[in-house]
């Protein structure tokens, strides 16, 4: 005895769907490759010790700045502010112009700074 199952629309929907999702998800898995291989994008390397970057505080971002210990998003902002406003840093220690930079945060960045 053969049986045989008629398709419905509500199959063939179904059946287009996960194909659909399949397809969209190679579209997606390969914009993911061409953005890794994007020379524009910056390629990290996991690493067993910390990250030693030095920022130049006259062209950092604000996310390049909250690198720096003990800076967060505000007194990032406040750097960027600061440097919009008066212009660039002639030296280093200029930072602690900006509200919220004093001796001891100065401590800790002045090392992984430049101008």
């Amino acid at each position: 005895m053969n049986i045989v199952k008629k398709i419905t629309f509500s199959d063939f929907v179904i059946v287009i769907g996960f194909c659909l999702i399949i397809v969209g998800l190679g579209i997606k898995m390969n914009g993911a490759l061409e953005a890794t291989n994007n020379s524009k994008y910056i390629k990290v390397e996991k690493r067993s010790g910390p990250l030693n970057m030095i920022i130049n505080i006259n062209t950092a971002s604000i996310i390049e700045l909250e690198v720096l210990p003990s800076i967060g998003p505000k007194t990032a902002q406040k750097i960027i502010d600061y440097r919009n406003k008066w212009g660039k840093f002639n030296r280093k220690e200029d930072i602690k112009n900006v509200s919220g930079i004093g001796e001891k945060t100065y401590e800790k960045i002045m090392g992984k700074i430049e101008i």
